[in-house]
């Protein structure tokens, strides 16, 4: 037990660090006037798991943030009775940091729509993805401005008989508890779009927006790919290629945890049709794949 608790019974310790693993997060720290002095123990309580992990006490970034909140969370169990499996995988998921076989895969309806014939086998591509992924990237709860929350992305490298047609599968999906929200699921070809120099997922999405997506306008602002935007999109934005041209504009709407104001990330305007002719044209049969398509888990009952 962390020694700053000592003298506290197991629910006041426990509210103590509930509230102390809050304010590693957030700037406006939740009420902390249950305890006498709680403020000064909270902040002994961080200097106490700080020093316990070797992380300085000016170390704020995510990671070890991350750290020092997921001591607090594992003191809070073992200062419970009867531990909360749920609760405690529910945290994971919050991180990001659940095995992605765990979550249940909801695939919205605009990409049903979009790949028509196609999405049968692609929905096995995108759920291999997610279950076996080479590279991925979580973002966790809302914590700065200009950034995503909730955002997993997963990227996984396809084998064919014909190693011009081999692809990656980059999809990104929102969080929400054990569920994810698959809101894009694209093909990279390395053989049509250079992916050198190419670190984290979200580069990936970008390199591919820039060449199937089209200049759009929105908020007065130009560019084929959007990390944030203040507000949702409206109905109709501004765009540089000729009307006749079908895009498809993907983007997940979130909402800021303190001021409740909607947000839209990782925006793109897609050539749904530039995009389809590459499928149409590079597209191999099932049969045709060197590696195996990852099966749903097999309920624990």
């Amino acid at each position: 037990m962390i020694k700053a608790l000592e003298k506290f019974d197991k629910m006041a310790a426990v509210g103590v660090l509930a509230r102390a693993a809050l304010s590693l997060r957030y700037s406006d720290s939740p009420r902390a006037d249950s305890v006498e002095g709680e403020k000064e123990i909270q902040t002994r309580v961080v200097e106490e798991v700080r020093s316990r992990l070797g992380i300085p006490m000016d170390d704020n970034s995510s990671e070890a943030v991350d750290r020092v909140a997921d001591v607090l969370d594992s003191e809070s169990d073992q200062l419970i009775a009867a531990p909360d499996t749920e609760a405690a995988l529910l945290r994971l998921a919050e991180r990001g940091d659940l095995p992605s076989d765990l979550y249940e895969i909801d695939i919205i309806p605009n990409i049903t729509d979009a790949l028509g014939k196609r999405f049968p086998l692609e929905k096995d591509i995108i759920e291999t993805t997610i279950r076996a992924p080479t590279s991925e990237q979580h973002f966790g709860p809302a914590r700065g401005q200009h950034e995503p929350a909730m955002i997993s992305l997963f990227l996984r490298n396809f084998r064919t008989r014909w190693p011009l047609r081999d692809f990656f599968m980059l999809v990104a999906a929102q969080r929400e508890g054990f569920l994810l929200h698959i809101h894009q699921a694209w093909r990279i070809y390395p053989r049509i779009i250079d992916v050198s120099g190419l670190a984290t997922p979200v580069e990936w999405l970008k390199r591919f927006a820039d060449f199937y997506g089209a200049n759009v306008e929105i908020q007065g602002k130009k560019a084929k790919f959007f990390m944030f935007l203040e507000g949702d999109i409206p109905s109709e934005v501004k765009w540089e290629v000729p009307p006749q041209k079908k895009l498809l504009i993907s983007r997940f709407a979130q909402q800021d945890p303190i001021t409740h104001a909607v947000q839209a990330v990782l925006i793109l305007a897609i050539d749904i049709h530039k995009y389809l002719d590459t499928l149409d044209e590079l597209g191999v049969r099932r049969q045709d794949f060197l590696d195996s398509f990852v099966p749903p888990p097999r309920p624990s009952h």
